[in-house]
């Protein structure tokens, strides 16, 4: 059976891409998927080669329920249309875009693409897929002979950045001493089911922002993930500290706007 018309005229790929996906993936026996729901949040799955290099075009069915649940998997109060009981929370058709291929360093380079999500009876992006929405938006600005950008840039530039504070904790262990890699595990989750958040330890203490001795404190996790963002094309324009217990500013090189909100959306 054929793949519907509107397949086709939503393909994200790159044609020499798709032609070449064997080859890319020569010495590879799985593939990781993920779209991003509501929340910012990937969800995806892994899938085997075989499996991926038979969907990569047509794309293949995703529960729709990612779009009906908050992100402790709770269904909402109030259904939405795309997603709900009473259709039983069906398959959503998730294309994948060959063009944000990348590999992922910290889990032995497993290769990596995006999906946007479509409604399979209209064949239109999910109205609540955050990739199909801004897609849809920048076609509009597009046709009009506009672009789009976002973040402080000059106004002359057609680029955006993305810029992230955020604060750290170290995950508490019976022995604090023990390897960064060792502390910042899931054991996070079952402590913070059972205290407040404050009670977390910060990954640095006091206020010092654009420190250059602070992050020497935990220079393997400070440089690890610079580098690593480089590695899965999510690099980072500016990475030092700011004011506030375990703060950092990581701001991301800038790009074209939707690359900017995948890059942002990888980086979280």
């Amino acid at each position: 059976m054929s793949a519907p018309d509107w397949i086709a005229e939503h393909k994200q790929w790159d044609e020499k891409t798709a032609e070449n996906l064997s080859t890319l993936l020569e010495k590879d026996t799985k593939v990781k998927l993920a779209g991003i729901d509501v929340d910012g949040i990937l969800r995806g799955k892994l899938v085997s080669k075989k499996k991926f290099l038979g969907i990569a075009k047509e794309g293949f069915g995703f529960c729709s329920v990612i779009f009906g649940w908050d992100m402790h998997d709770q269904t909402y109060f109030r259904e939405l249309k795309i997603s709900n009981a009473e259709n039983g929370y069906h398959d959503i058709i998730a294309i994948p875009d060959l063009s944000s291929f990348r590999r992922i360093p910290w889990e032995d380079n497993v290769p990596f693409f995006l999906v946007s999500f479509y409604d399979p009876d209209t064949g239109k992006p999910v109205s609540a897929c955050p990739r199909g929405l801004l897609k849809t938006a920048v076609e509009k600005l597009h046709a009009q002979g506009l672009g789009a950008m976002a973040g402080g840039m000059d106004p002359a530039d057609p680029h955006s950045v993305a810029e992230y504070e955020f604060y750290q904790f170290k995950a508490p262990q019976s022995n604090p001493h023990a390897p960064i890699e060792e502390r910042n595990n899931s054991s996070t989750a079952t402590f913070l089911r059972d205290n407040p958040v404050n009670a977390l330890p910060s990954l640095t203490e006091g206020m010092f922002g654009y420190s250059l001795t602070r992050p020497v404190h935990n220079q393997d996790y400070y440089y690890g993930i610079y580098d690593a963002c480089e590695q899965f094309n999510c690099g980072i324009e500016g990475w030092h500290t700011e004011s506030g217990p375990g703060v950092f500013e990581a701001a991301l090189s800038f790009g074209e706007i939707q690359q900017m909100a995948d890059k942002a959306g990888l980086f979280k």
